[in-house]
């Protein structure tokens, strides 16, 4: 059976203590998934706690209201369906607690596929949150524990006993563990006992890239995500994660993520709404649905 789904708007928000956006409804799909601090959303009379890594699922034409806790910050995805995934999708519950380590990939692709809106990324993004609803489908059906990025790993790396394999998964874990420091390859081969030519090349038999490549996506995959959801300015990233210097952390990031940091840094670091399709006529260009509003306390 095929499905379809077409994603209409990502949105990223950030909302304050006071901040809130009132009861309304749409006529697509609307999952939030937290960036960090904390929200409430009241969805028809249930109250849910939105924090990171939570992803609230909201059914079209269901009524919910967003209230902002402690600078809750959020990806926003708009999106509709065929009528049978939508029948699907509706009887799932509203709230994943924390979502897998792939998920979490598959949500922040998205929002870089929207970021860079690089030829056919609207098609990208559908069959991103395709396959995202299809996993959330599959655990909600099955109760599957999905993979993390560990646990992937380590079935990829295979058994305990084999004491060469047990030196590479030490050498990924130490790698995971010191990502934030400057990592020199002549150490991690050390700490094998492996030349540094010879290490090089068991490292890309065993996870399919050099070391020098595995060490630079996670770096910028944990730079792309502090860009996004905190304050820190380019620079202070670049020296966060441990980088000898702004401007090597600046090639490193526009040959991995397509754009510099600093262009990457100013899309993803205010609230901002891209429609994927264009001319909606669900959600006009450069607006939102629903503003956002401030509590104002009255004393009585």
């Amino acid at each position: 059976m095929q499905y379809s789904i077409k994603v209409h708007r990502i949105v990223k928000q950030k909302k304050g203590a006071n901040e809130y956006i009132e009861k309304h409804s749409h006529k697509f799909f609307h999952y939030i998934y937290g960036l960090g601090g904390t929200g409430k959303i009241i969805i028809d009379s249930q109250s849910v706690l939105a924090q990171k890594y939570s992803l609230i699922m909201i059914p079209p034409g269901t009524e919910h209201a967003i209230y902002g806790i402690d600078d809750f910050s959020s990806f926003d995805i708009k999106f509709s369906c065929d009528s049978i995934l939508t029948e699907k999708l509706s009887k799932i519950g509203y709230c994943i607690n924390e979502v897998s380590d792939y998920e979490d990939k598959l949500i922040k692709d998205v929002f870089d596929e929207a970021v860079c809106s690089d030829p056919l990324f609207e098609d990208i993004i559908n069959i991103r949150i395709l396959e995202l609803v299809f996993r959330i489908m599959r655990r909600n059906k099955e109760g599957i524990h999905m993979t993390s990025n560990k646990q992937f790993i380590d079935n990829f790396l295979g058994d305990n006993n084999n004491k060469t394999i047990g030196k590479m998964r030490e050498i990924i874990n130490y790698i995971e563990n010191n990502i934030t420091q400057p990592i020199k390859i002549t150490d991690l081969a050390n700490l094998c006992g492996y030349s540094g030519s010879y290490f090089s090349t068991y490292f890309r038999e065993c996870v399919g890239c050099t070391p020098s490549r595995y060490i630079n996506l996670k770096k910028v995959e944990l730079a792309k995500t502090m860009m996004m959801s905190t304050n820190l300015n380019v620079t202070q990233v670049s020296e966060a994660l441990g980088f000898e210097s702004v401007h090597y952390f600046s090639k490193v990031f526009k040959k991995i993520v397509g754009m510099p940091p600093i262009t990457y840094h100013k899309r993803t670091n205010i609230n901002m709404s891209i429609n994927v399709i264009k001319d909606s006529t669900f959600t006009p260009a450069g607006q939102y649905e629903i503003p956002i509003k401030v509590i104002n306390y009255k004393e009585s």
